[in-house]
């Protein structure tokens, strides 16, 4: 019987629970715990964008040419700022040309993006598209900055 009352005055002398401790311990550690970012979002985070060696194209088959004054370009990469805006244009596949006539070069619409310029097509007439200087981005990349991007087509 003594071992019995000599267990039981071992067990109360452990330190006893503070639910209440406890619970202001996990209140006030959850907010910290619902905001840790993902890899997805600190990758987002850096609004970088770089060139495709791919095709470049949408689902239109449009040429998406992004225009470089829309952030800082260097490395092969343009840093579209804090607050991403990107200007792109989305050239269409035509039979392009250098000068408004038939006699001059063609031009590819990806040498129309990395050069910029005025550019023409015939369409019961010459028609005009001038086309910044910029890179060439593939769809994927762009739908990480989608609701930044104004899309203009030509």
């Amino acid at each position: 019987m003594a071992d019995a009352t000599k267990q039981s005055l071992e067990l109360k002398s452990e330190p006893v629970l503070n639910r209440r401790r406890l619970l202001k311990v996990a209140v006030a550690t959850a907010p910290v715990i619902a905001t840790l970012p993902t890899g997805a979002a600190l990758a987002r985070s850096s609004n970088l964008i770089g060139a495709t060696s791919g095709p470049g194209k949408d689902a239109l088959g449009r040429l998406q040419c992004l225009d470089l004054r829309s952030g800082t370009y260097s490395g092969g990469m343009l840093d579209l700022g804090v607050s991403p805006n990107g200007n792109l244009k989305a050239i269409t596949d035509r039979d392009w040309h250098e000068q408004p006539n038939g006699g001059s070069p063609s031009i590819s619409e990806r040498e129309m993006c990395t050069r910029g310029g005025d550019f023409y097509y015939n369409s019961t007439g010459w028609k005009t598209a001038t086309v910044p200087r910029g890179i060439v981005v593939s769809a994927t990349a762009l739908s990480s900055f989608a609701g930044s991007i104004y899309i203009k087509e030509v």
